[in-house]
């Protein structure tokens, strides 16, 4: 049955886009058997922009498609429905708006990545509601806090993992402000063969490995495409 992750956030620069992309690459890596692919709502096209260029260089082997082009995602459900493949993570805009609650609505898990600022913490609650009101119309799916572009030698990036817990379950793994991250861009790869066995690829590598058995232990057939 094929899976639908969707990666959620109302602000801008919490690294939305990195994170589904590295993770769509080393899930990819990690899961050889399964076709894993992208589905961009966001108008600026950033990921498939990304997954572009790793193509055209030969260093992709995951596909990208344009979804919710009518900024509402009316269609969606069809759009996600007609990607052939086992897993698709959805990178969505900037803003809680329709489309990210039929996102929501659509996935079997949810991804929030925080950032260590005041302002990244105060705009993740506007996800998180959107999280919890799937949640409260299907208890199968399930959503994951994920602490993003952190600086664990300040206080704030030190402090924020408590902060994060009280609003539901935090990922054991934060991602670093890595530059490596944002570099892999230029190349259009992920991080897993753009930086093998560095710091950034490690803690992809553990996310990958806590998605991996959220979506195992996930059976909410309900929330599936195919209903």
């Amino acid at each position: 049955m094929k899976r639908i992750i969707s990666v959620i956030q109302q602000k801008g620069g919490v690294g939305k886009t990195t994170l589904t992309v590295h993770l769509a690459h080393q899930l990819r890596l990690q899961n050889p058997e399964m076709r894993v692919a992208i589905a961009d709502a966001d108008p600026q096209q950033s990921a498939s922009k990304w997954v572009k260029r790793g193509k055209l260089a030969g260093a992709c082997d995951i596909d990208a498609y344009t979804v919710a082009a009518d900024g509402e995602g009316k269609y969606l459900r069809k759009e996600l429905q007609a990607i052939d493949a086992d897993l698709v993570l959805v990178d969505l805009p900037p803003a809680i708006e329709s489309v990210s609650l039929r996102a929501a609505l659509y996935a079997h898990l949810m991804l929030v990545p925080v950032g260590a600022s005041a302002l990244d913490i105060e705009a993740a609650k506007a996800a998180i509601d959107v999280c919890e009101e799937a949640l409260g119309l299907d208890g199968a799916k399930q959503f994951l806090i994920v602490p993003s572009k952190v600086r664990s030698s300040t206080a704030a990036g030190r402090e924020l993992r408590s902060v994060l817990s009280q609003w539901g379950q935090v990922s054991e793994t934060t991602l670093g402000l890595r530059v490596a991250y944002s570099d892999a861009a230029t190349t259009g790869e992920g991080i897993c063969t753009y930086a093998p066995s560095s710091p950034a690829h490690m803690e992809m590598q553990n996310l990958a490995i806590e998605v991996t058995q959220i979506l195992g232990g996930n059976h909410g057939e309900q929330a599936a495409l195919a209903g």
